[in-house]
C-alpha cells in the first residue's frame, strides 16, 4: 500500500503541534494565575534566585567573653540566642543579656517565647522576665547531658546520653526507645507528617490529628520514630530502624536537617551530605541514599547545613558556603563570612538566613530591605561622595559612560602577593629547605663533652708519747699536716655519621613538612580567594556601560577596600608599598582612590 505524502507530513507535525499547544496551555493557566493573585492583592510570583553570595552584613560580636562560640537560635521575631562555652547571650530589645551557664551544646526558642537551653550539665529554660532556671532529667548524669535540641509545636525532643525523650509543654520526659535502651542519642530532627498545606510546627500537636517523625542518630544508628502527638505524650505507632549507607563506614555526623520543604532529610558529615526523601508516597528509588561531596575550599569541614527557598548554606570551617541548590557549586559569600570560621547557620523568617561566625554574626543585605538595620547611612553617604552632582539611578556615571572613574588602584601580580604571605607566616618553601639541609649537616657537627674535675686532701696528724730520762717521766707530742689539690678536664668529640644517610629526627621532619603543606594550601586559598574577588570587583566597576547604581558601587568600594586591608595585612604591608614604589617609577600615572594607606606618601588625582 502506498502512502499518501501529506499523511506522512501530518504523523510528523503531531508532536510538534501536541507540545505547542501544551507550552500554550502552561502560559495561559500561568498568566490566569498572576491575574487571580492581583487582583487579590497579592505579589506576582517570581522564579527564586540562588543565595546571595555576596553583601552579608555584620550585625555584631559572637561573644565578647573568649569563650569557644558554639550555637545560634534564632526566634520568630528576629531575636538572637548565642551559646559558648561559658554560657548563653541573649539579643533582644536592642539589648544583650548574659547567663553563666555550664558548656552550652544547642539551644531553641519554644512555642511561648523561652529560650531552651541544653548544657553538658543539664536543660535550662529561660523566660522572658526571669533568669534561666535548670529542669533537672530523668536517668541521672546521663539524661542531664544533652546534646541536641528539636521543637515539634510545643513539645521539645532531647537528644541525651541516656536516649532521646519527648517532653510536651516541657514538664514531662517520655523516652523515645528508638535505638535501644539507654542507647546514647546524637542528633535529633522532627517533622510533621500532617496536610501537605500545614506548616511543619503548625499540626504537630492537635490533639493527635496529624503524626509526627522523629528521626534519631546515636552510636551509629538511624531510627524514625512515627507517633500522634497530644497533652499527654507522644502515642508511638511505629518504630524502624533505617540502614545507612556503606559509604559513609563508621563516620560520626555532625548535623541532621530537613530541608526547606521537610521532604528529605539531610545527614550532613564534615565533607559529606547524604540525602534521601521522606515523603509518605515515596518510592523506593526516592527512598535510597544519595551521596554528595560538595566542592570545598582546602582543608574545610563542614559544621552545620540549612536549605533555604531559593539555595543551601554550608557552614564550614573556611566560611560560609553557599550554593543554589545542594549539588552546587558552592562558593564564597561575601565579606568576612565568607572567609571567617563559621560554626552555625540557621534559617530565619526576617533575615532570610542568619551565620554565626568566629568574627561575628551576619546576615544577608537584603534583610535591610525588610526593615532591618542596614548599612543604608554608609551606602548614602558613599553616594553623596562619589557622585554629589548626578542624582538619580545613573548617579555615579559620567555622561559617556566611562567607568575610569571607579577603576581600582593597581594590585601585585598575585604571585608576588603569595610569595609575601607565606614568607611573613613562616610558610614559604625556603623554610622547609634549610629544614632539610640543617638535618643532614647535624650529622657532621660532633656532640661535644667537656669534663671538669677536682680533688683536694687535707691530712692532719697527732701523735702522743712518753719517755723517762733521767729519773724523770717526759712526755712528748708530735703534730703533722699535708694538703694536696689535683685539677683535671677532659674534652671529648663524638661524631654519628649514620645520620648522614638517614637523621634520627627524619619521621618527624617529614611529618611536620606534610602538616606546613597542609597550612601552606589554606593560606594560599585565602589569597587566592581575596586577590580574585578584587579582581573580579574591578572588572565589575571598569567594564563601560555596566555601572551598577550608586549604592552598589558604593558596597563593591568597600569590600575592595576591606580586601585590600586583608591583603595588606597577609603580606606586612606589601601591597601598599608596591603601589608606592609604581608611583615613583611612574609619575604621571594617577593613583585611584581605594587605598586605607596615609602612612604611605601617594600620589592622588581626586576631581572634587
Amino acid at each position: 500500500m502506498r502512502s499518501h505524502p501529506g499523511m506522512s507530513c501530518r504523523r510528523r507535525l503531531d508532536p510538534v503541534l501536541l507540545l505547542a499547544l501544551l507550552l500554550l496551555s502552561w502560559a495561559r493557566d500561568a498568566a490566569a494565575d498572576e491575574v487571580r493573585a492581583a487582583a487579590a492583592g497579592e505579589a506576582p510570583r517570581v522564579a527564586a534566585a540562588a543565595p546571595i553570595t555576596t553583601a552579608w552584613q555584620w550585625l555584631g560580636e559572637s561573644s565578647g567573653r573568649g569563650e569557644e562560640t558554639r550555637i545560634l537560635a534564632v526566634g520568630r521575631e528576629g531575636e538572637l540566642a548565642i551559646g559558648d562555652s561559658g554560657g548563653m547571650t541573649w539579643w533582644r530589645g536592642g539589648r544583650r543579656e548574659r547567663a553563666a551557664l555550664p558548656p552550652v551544646r544547642d539551644a531553641l526558642f519554644d512555642e511561648a517565647g523561652q529560650l531552651v537551653v541544653a548544657t553538658e550539665a543539664g536543660l535550662y529554660v529561660w523566660s522572658r522576665n526571669g533568669r534561666p532556671l535548670r529542669r533537672t532529667l530523668r536517668d541521672g548524669q546521663a539524661g542531664n547531658t544533652i546534646h541536641r535540641l528539636a521543637r515539634a509545636g510545643t513539645a521539645w525532643v532531647l537528644a541525651t546520653d541516656a536516649g532521646a525523650y519527648w517532653s510536651p509543654n516541657g514538664r514531662i520526659e517520655q523516652p523515645l526507645r528508638a535505638a535501644g535502651a539507654s542507647r546514647p542519642i546524637t542528633l535529633v530532627a522532627v517533622v510533621s507528617t500532617g496536610a501537605a498545606d500545614a506548616p511543619p510546627d503548625a499540626s504537630l500537636d492537635r490533639g493527635g490529628s496529624s503524626l509526627a517523625e522523629v528521626w534519631l542518630f546515636g552510636a551509629g544508628l538511624l531510627a524514625r520514630v512515627r507517633g500522634v502527638p497530644s497533652d499527654a505524650g507522644l502515642r508511638v505507632v511505629d518504630v524502624q530502624r533505617e540502614d545507612l549507607p556503606d559509604a559513609i563506614g563508621e563516620r560520626a555526623p555532625v548535623d541532621l536537617v530537613f530541608d526547606a520543604g521537610s521532604d528529605r532529610l539531610h545527614l550532613v558529615f564534615d565533607d559529606v551530605v547524604v540525602s534521601r526523601s521522606v515523603t509518605a508516597n515515596a518510592d523506593r528509588a526516592t527512598t535510597a541514599w544519595r551521596i554528595r561531596r560538595p566542592v570545598l575550599p582546602p582543608g574545610a569541614r563542614i559544621r552545620r547545613l540549612a536549605t533555604l527557598d531559593d539555595g543551601v548554606l554550608l557552614a564550614t570551617d573556611h566560611g560560609l558556603l553557599a550554593a543554589p541548590a545542594l549539588d552546587g557549586p558552592f562558593q564564597r559569600v561575601g565579606g568576612s563570612a565568607g572567609t571567617s570560621d563559621c560554626v552555625d547557620v540557621r534559617a530565619d523568617r526576617l533575615r532570610a538566613a542568619v551565620v554565626l561566625c568566629r568574627e561575628g554574626v551576619f546576615a544577608p543585605m537584603r534583610s535591610a530591605a525588610r526593615g532591618l538595620a542596614g548599612p543604608g547611612a554608609l551606602l548614602r553617604a558613599e553616594r553623596a561622595r562619589v557622585a554629589p552632582d548626578t542624582p538619580g539611578p545613573g548617579a555615579g556615571r559620567d555622561e559617556s559612560g566611562d567607568a575610569s572613574r571607579f577603576a581600582l588602584a593597581p594590585d601585585p601580580p598575585v604571585e608576588l602577593v603569595l610569595r609575601h604571605a607565606l614568607r611573613r607566616s613562616g610558610l614559604d618553601v625556603e623554610r622547609d629547605r634549610r629544614l632539610r639541609r640543617g638535618l643532614w649537616q647535624r650529622a657532621f657537627w660532633p656532640k661535644l663533652s667537656l669534663q671538669l674535675g677536682a680533688d683536694f686532701d687535707h691530712d692532719r696528724a697527732r701523735d702522743a708519747d712518753q719517755s723517762f730520762v733521767s729519773g724523770d717521766t717526759r712526755y712528748l707530742l708530735d703534730r703533722s699536716r699535708d694538703e694536696g689539690r689535683r685539677l683535671s678536664a677532659s674534652v671529648s668529640l663524638d661524631w654519628d655519621l649514620g645520620g648522614v644517610a638517614f637523621p634520627d629526627d627524619a619521621v618527624d621532619l617529614s611529618r611536620e613538612q606534610r602538616q606546613v603543606v597542609s597550612l601552606r594550601d589554606d593560606v594560599a586559598d585565602e589569597i587566592n580567594q581575596l586577590y580574585f574577588e578584587r579582581q573580579a570587583i574591578r572588572e565589575r566597576l571598569a567594564t563601560p556601560g555596566a555601572i551598577p547604581d550608586p549604592a552598589e558601587v558604593a558596597r563593591l568600594r568597600w569590600r575592595a577596600r576591606e580586601i585590600e586591608a586583608g591583603l595588606d595585612a597577609w603580606t606586612g604591608g606589601f601591597v601598599a608599598r608596591w603601589r608606592f614604589e609604581r608611583s615613583r617609577s611612574l609619575p604621571g600615572a594617577p593613583a585611584a582612590a581605594d587605598t586605607l594607606h596615609p602612612e604611605v606618601p601617594s600620589q592622588r588625582n581626586e576631581t572634587r
